[in-house]
């Protein structure tokens, strides 16, 4: 495992900067060591026992599940349509909003 990881103050000012946050001086210790502490637990990953694993390069190569397709409870256009505000022939009635 790589040693502990430690942050300088640069570092951190460059991160604020880039985050755009504002940091006062009482909350800069806490933040360094919480920094350090996600950074040590990434490292670790290098340790991982990846031998057997096949890189991927993108998480869509894998073939999805499918359910079976299977007819359902039917036409229920007028029993859904009898709920909305306002319907006609079917099709739900909205406001108009472009001009």
């Amino acid at each position: 495992m790589v040693g502990a990881m430690a942050i300088e103050d640069r570092d951190l000012d460059k991160l604020c900067f880039l985050a755009r946050l504002a940091l006062n001086d009482a909350d800069r210790e806490p933040l360094k060591a919480d920094l350090a502490q996600m950074l040590n637990f990434v490292a670790r990953l290098n340790d991982a026992d990846v031998s057997g694993c096949t890189p991927m390069a993108h998480p869509h190569d894998s073939d999805l599940r499918r359910r079976v397709d299977e007819v359902g409870s039917g036409d229920r256009c007028d029993e859904l349509t009898a709920l909305a505000p306002a319907a006609s022939a079917g099709l739900f009635l909205v406001p108009k909003v472009i001009e």
